[in-house]
């Protein structure tokens, strides 16, 4: 029998600035796919440990993920890296090139590059 490895991700809607959770799946060894997305209080989230742990590798959206359930975006960035300080948190977003203010900051900057690393927790 396969475990599967499923983790949470959690998110605010670039656009509401509303917290979402995003189930991720590891399909093949860190290579993780988001394929569910939900409503979830910070508060709960911080319960659940959502924030507790890392993950790495790649990551991409699955056919069938509903994308944020606020604004139904399906793409997600993480605001960070470059010069600048950041909050390395993840919100729905756009396309690369294009401009995006985190919802969690304030930061606003140019999305560019690929997500390495994750904040996570298990999905028990």
């Amino acid at each position: 029998m396969t475990t599967l490895k499923v983790v949470i991700i959690m998110a605010r809607c670039s656009h509401s600035k509303q917290s979402f959770g995003i189930r991720m799946e590891e399909k093949l060894p860190n290579q993780w796919i988001a394929d569910w997305a939900f409503p979830i209080k910070e508060a709960a989230a911080k319960r659940e440990g959502y924030d507790k742990s890392q993950i790495a590798g790649s990551f991409s959206v699955d056919d069938t993920y509903p994308g944020c359930p606020y604004c139904e975006q399906k793409s997600f960035v993480k605001c960070g890296g470059s010069l600048f300080s950041r909050c390395n948190k993840v919100s729905c977003g756009g396309e690369q090139g294009s401009f995006h203010t985190c919802p969690w900051c304030g930061t606003k900057a140019q999305i560019s590059g690929y997500i390495e690393n994750l904040s996570a927790g298990k999905d028990l």
